[in-house]
């Protein structure tokens, strides 16, 4: 028997997410991620934004994400006690041109929205839940969307993990299959040998390096994010998607991203990235610009696809090797749908989504 049902690398967005799926079914799981911890840094700030891209599109399967991510993330905060892990204020997305405001209005009818997710605000009503908003054209209150404070969540994921079972070691680690015994064995840096039943490889971008999933098809997409500090307090905590996005945290701070680097050599800041991020700023609330100074530049990669969806599925030629990849930029609403689907697959032999499933690419 091995130590463990299922090892999970990565302990990321999807990472946790699987893992906990599996622990709810009754697996027993071991987490391993040699960049995390409970305490550790992270991203200030994220969107769960269905209303995605220039139209607005509702997102994939919208409502059934939402729905499972918000219901982890309340078990979260009544297991851990914390209470900061989300603002719950919604996204205004001003129309800052015409044609923008012509896509946003047939979105309102276009999609299939839930009630009370979305409405059209006339640029007074923009101007009057906030006066910093650069002149618009109308735009949308996206009243369903939501702020994550990453570092607080993920973090907060670990220990809740911990709490319920889950073993987690934050150390570098490999795997290899024992087609012998039917398992995988586990080698940690630190000497000690572990052994699972089937392994899930969530580690982001870092899937780019492992040999056994070259195939998949998968875009990296560099991404950079400043952390701002403004001279007075800002009177709104609504985040504000244009062209940009901008995230509230704090009584002064603010979130601002992102670039989309295609070619990209490491993960340093840079200087034009920076100047990039001050015009998106300048774009959304103009009348911060030369108000605000920096606090931290970050830098980071999104895991993409053609469909923009992510990749889970069973690996064609390795039996019990699964992957949870392809975040793309709705990685948190995703997150936990995604997740059920995988584990259902793995456990109950559920077929997964065409769109979604990783046999898509090993045909």
């Amino acid at each position: 028997m091995p130590d463990f049902d299922v090892a999970v690398f990565g302990a990321g967005i999807a990472g946790t997410a699987i893992a906990n799926e599996m622990r709810k079914r009754g697996q027993s799981v071991l987490i391993i991620d040699p960049n995390a911890s409970e305490d550790a840094p992270g991203p200030p700030g994220a969107l769960v934004n269905p209303a995605t891209g220039r139209r607005a599109k509702l997102t994939w399967q919208a409502e059934k994400c939402y729905d499972a991510l918000k219901e982890q993330i309340e078990d979260i905060c009544a297991v851990t006690g914390r209470d900061d892990l989300i603002v719950e204020t919604g996204v205004i997305r001003p129309a800052i041109s015409e044609s923008l405001a012509e896509n946003f209005r047939d979105a309102l009818t276009k999609y299939a929205w839930p009630e009370g997710w979305i409405e059209w605000l006339k640029e007074d009503e923009i101007r009057e839940m906030n006066s910093h908003v650069a002149e618009n054209h109308g735009g949308i209150h996206v009243k369903s969307g939501y702020t994550v404070f990453v570092d607080n969540y993920q973090n907060a994921y670990r220990t809740y993990l911990r709490l319920k079972g889950v073993e987690c070691k934050y150390e570098t680690a490999q795997y290899e299959h024992d087609q012998e015994n039917d398992q995988f064995v586990i080698q940690f840096e630190s000497g000690e040998q572990l052994t699972a039943g089937k392994v899930i490889m969530a580690i982001g971008y870092k899937i780019r390096d492992n040999a056994d999933w070259s195939f998949l098809p998968l875009n990296f997409v560099k991404g950079q994010i400043v952390h701002f500090e403004a001279e007075e307090p800002l009177n709104w905590d609504h985040a504000i998607s244009a062209r940009g996005y901008s995230i509230r945290r704090g009584e002064r701070e603010l979130t601002v991203g992102s670039t989309y680097e295609h070619n990209f050599e490491n993960l340093d800041i840079s200087d034009k990235s920076y100047d990039q991020i001050l015009k998106k700023l300048d774009l959304m609330l103009p009348k911060l610009t030369g108000k605000v100074r920096k606090i931290a530049q970050m830098a980071g990669v999104r895991v993409t696809t053609q469909n923009r969806l992510p990749v889970i599925g069973e690996h064609p030629e390795i039996p019990k090797l699964f992957v949870y990849t392809g975040m793309n930029s709705k990685g948190f609403l995703f997150s936990h749908y995604v997740g059920e689907l995988l584990a259902e697959h793995i456990l109950n032999g559920n077929e997964v989504p065409d769109e979604l499933s990783v046999q898509r690419f090993s045909e």
